[in-house]
């Protein structure tokens, strides 16, 4: 008998329903989930990493992977399979061939892909193509996150937990998007849910998914390493909880464990990149980023790592080089939080970040959920530690890094937390009647109310401890709120109000041009743009993330603050803000 449905949580036991409950609940699911994140991403154009995650992943197909090495190169492929039997996409990878690897992986790999997407194709069509393949990675994280909680807890608090998901704006913006943060989140907590179903019956399906969950993860994202520890922890107390007579044997199958996941992990590697050392045609054309340059010095002892792995073609170039250009990017990025910018961030920056872009609905939940795990601390090592242990050593980690830029680096932890807040609707559904309808009530109205504020932009969303989305730039920026996404939405208010021309400065890599906006592009706007004198009078539509100044000198920073103090005349999408300017705003008005 599962755990699932022995667990005392109230007055009664949990029950199993009929499977077919669970599939129709699924099923919903899958097809609102999947119209609402359709809905909200064809509204929106690309974020700043999207155009290289898209093109990287097709050059892949081809055998290319010296676009972009910050990654494995899994999920790209994934979210670009649709485009690999469109005979139209057009690209020219001899400018990459006569340029050195150093000049490449700076603006010049920024350049080349706005200008192949933007230029020689229609960007949004394939755009909207590998979003898709991504919103199929988040149907399938939900699918995951209702097994567990039905395993554990049941069928309403799963449907409870699927239902809290599907209205959770972090988890849906990054469904929307081609990027590795909700791929490889999906395939994180699917690598601890197989961990957490092996603890309770071993066999060939637990295993099979436990290797294919933590190898995807391996090839997906850098970060998913951290995954290492919690598994070899999680494998540590299942033996030290077993028979002291079947212990010895308990250890050696951890220990076959742990070394089946990293031989197959590194022949997943090489699958991902073909088999092919050099990153691409050319045998030559290597990634050298600890040589000739600071950088390896950042980070001596991976950058050590990287050369003793090259030198022995222990990975794929782009593998081992990629790993220590993730770390050496790392190790310096401006930050924002609440007004104050710095460059090396903050310890508390992600317990901020949280607390702040997390609903309501859930953290309350997510709290009563840790106080009844807490007053059930003799069964902690049976399911919870399964949850919250690689949460506590994820979000640790994540504290001590100095890339602080978006919520989306702890996004893992997301789903765990959903699965302790399910803990709590357990709790509530079995109270006296009365209190479980005020309760499911009172989760539900919260729940809809900040859905309803986020959508179609879930990208923005913070919630009404801080005064909702319209005051989210006040603490965070980037890609907590502003990563690109709302150029199309400036070409739709122009049109709207018959505007031929604005000043722009935007914070992304899509091509505004593309949409037809025209007008000056101020200086800020775009990668490596020198720009242009503003024409004023006239509007001027600024992202947020430019507003604040984050990436900006001093003395640029200083040029566009004065427009804090002055009310927008529209905010399109939550992230960018237009003015009408009928002087230089910079300058101080006459007495």
């Amino acid at each position: 008998m599962s755990i699932g449905s022995t667990i005392n949580y109230g007055n009664s036991l949990v029950m199993t329903p009929p499977r077919s409950r669970s599939l129709l609940v699924l099923l919903t699911f899958a097809v609102v989930y999947g119209a609402l994140c359709v809905g909200s991403y064809t509204q929106k154009s690309a974020t700043w990493d999207e155009p290289q995650h898209l093109l990287r992943g097709y050059l892949g197909w081809q055998g290319d992977h010296r676009l972009d090495p910050e990654h494995p190169p899994f999920l790209r492929l994934w979210d670009t399979l649709p485009l690999v039997v469109l005979a139209n996409v057009k690209v020219d990878t001899t400018v990459i061939d006569q340029t050195t690897p150093a000049d490449w992986v700076g603006i010049g790999q920024f350049q080349y892909t706005q200008a192949t997407l933007y230029k020689l194709n229609d960007a949004d069509s394939l755009l909207y193509k590998a979003r898709f393949m991504n919103v199929l990675l988040g149907i399938l994280l939900g699918i995951l996150l209702f097994a567990w909680a039905n395993e554990w807890l049941g069928f309403g608090p799963a449907t409870g937990a699927l239902a809290l998901y599907a209205c959770e704006p972090n988890l849906m913006a990054h469904s929307s998007l081609v990027t590795t943060d909700l791929g490889c989140t999906c395939f994180i907590f699917g690598t601890l849910y197989f961990l957490w179903r092996i603890s309770r019956r071993l066999s060939p399906g637990n295993l099979a998914g436990l290797a294919i969950f933590f190898a995807l993860a391996i090839i997906s994202k850098f970060t998913a390493v951290l995954l290492v520890p919690p598994v070899i922890l999680l494998l540590g107390v299942g033996v030290a909880r077993s028979d002291p007579a079947q212990r010895r044997r308990q250890a050696a199958l951890a220990a076959g464990i742990i070394l089946g996941l990293a031989i197959l992990s590194w022949l997943a590697i090489w699958a991902a990149y073909g088999f092919q050392y050099a990153p691409g045609p050319n045998p030559t054309w290597l990634f050298h980023f600890e040589a000739g340059s600071p950088f390896g010095d950042q980070v001596p002892l991976v950058a050590r790592l990287a050369v003793w792995a090259d030198a022995h073609r222990l990975f794929p170039n782009a593998f081992s080089q990629g790993f220590l250009l993730s770390q050496i990017k790392a190790q310096m990025r401006g930050a924002y939080l609440a007004g104050v910018i710095n460059s090396t961030g903050w310890w508390y920056y992600f317990p901020v970040a949280f607390a702040i872009k997390t609903p309501i609905a859930v953290l309350l939940l997510l709290a009563g959920g840790l106080a009844i795990t807490a007053k059930l601390w003799r069964k902690f090592l049976e399911t919870p530690i399964f949850i919250i242990l690689p949460a506590l050593l994820y979000l640790g980690i994540a504290m001590t890094q100095r890339l602080n830029i978006g919520v989306r680096h702890i996004l893992p932890i997301y789903p765990l937390a959903l699965l302790v807040a399910a803990v709590a609707l357990a709790w509530l559904l079995r109270r006296p009647k009365r209190q479980t309808v005020l309760g499911l009530a009172a989760v539900s109205m919260l729940t809809a109310i900040e859905f309803a504020q986020a959508y179609p932009d879930p990208l923005a969303f913070f919630n009404a401890a801080v005064g909702g989305p319209a005051h989210g730039d006040e603490y965070l920026v980037d890609s907590n709120l502003d990563w690109g996404q709302d150029l199309k939405g400036v070409k739709v208010w122009m049109d709207d109000h018959q505007v031929p021309w604005i000043n722009l400065c935007y914070f992304g890599t899509a091509d505004p041009s593309y949409y037809g906006i025209a007008g000056p592009l101020l200086p800020g706007s775009g990668l490596m743009n020198p720009g242009q004198q503003p024409k004023l009078p006239g509007y001027v539509a600024i992202s947020a993330t430019d507003l604040r100044g984050v990436y900006f000198p001093e003395q640029l920073r200083r040029v566009y603050a004065p427009l804090l103090a002055q009310t927008p005349v529209a905010k399109i999408g939550r992230s960018i803000y237009i003015y009408y300017c009928a002087v230089p705003w910079w300058q101080p008005a006459a007495r």
